[in-house]
């Protein structure tokens, strides 16, 4: 195995207060109901930001539905969150060392999200610094967004690594059918958005439930 790809929301950071209270703030400024629900916020997290607001306007006490909307409310989001402190979002325990660790011994690693790349990359290099990753992958306007495997597919292509020689790791359904859909081997972890039982619904080829489980497993595949 030659690269490691790492989906970000729930895998590698933990976002979800920081999301929550963004999307909350956007709602109330723009005249809706904040989202009280937590679960109904992990449930809409991992398709993208659009998604995302767009469950957050068809939450109960909002029922609000309208495309030109959403997108409008989308940008502000996005204009938020691009200004957020980032105090909420950290890096889940061990994540940053099993990836130091993962760096040392030669594999190339990658971040992939649905999170648009204008937000992604800027946090990315607050939290874990400008060289920790080979590459960082987000959703870019006219590319599909996961679970179709285009934009990771031509970042193997570019690199010249077979898929054979590459793991997909994330913490969701998505990123499940986003490995699948690129015939790629994939580890899902119970720590970010979904729990084991709704994971095991899927078939990932392996789940795991803490980074040290999760580098020991990488270590076994070698």
């Amino acid at each position: 195995m030659k690269l490691i790809a790492f989906d970000v929301d729930g895998t590698i950071l933990d976002t979800l207060d920081s999301i929550i209270h963004v999307v909350n703030e956007t709602l109330y400024e723009n005249g809706f109901y904040k989202v009280d629900d937590k679960e109904y916020m992990k449930k809409a997290l991992g398709y993208g930001s659009y998604y995302l607001i767009e469950q957050a306007l068809i939450f109960p006490y909002n029922h609000f539905y309208d495309k030109k909307v959403t997108e409008e409310i989308l940008k502000d989001y996005i204009q938020r969150y691009n200004n957020d402190d980032g105090s909420l979002t950290k890096p889940y325990e061990g994540i940053t060392e099993l990836i130091k660790e993962l760096r040392d011994e030669g594999y190339k690693i990658i971040a992939y999200s649905n999170k648009p790349d204008s937000v992604l990359r800027p946090l990315m290099k607050e939290k874990f610094g400008e060289d920790l990753f080979d590459d960082i992958l987000g959703q870019v306007e006219g590319h599909p967004a996961k679970p179709n495997p285009e934009i990771l597919l031509n970042m193997l292509d570019k690199m010249g690594i077979s898929k054979d020689d590459a793991i997909y790791i994330g913490d969701s359904e998505v990123d499940i059918k986003t490995a699948k859909n690129a015939e790629m081997k994939m580890i899902a972890v119970t720590w970010g958005f979904r729990d084991r039982d709704f994971l095991e619904e899927y078939n990932p080829d392996y789940i795991v439930d803490s980074a040290k489980e999760l580098k020991k497993l990488i270590d076994s595949m070698k």
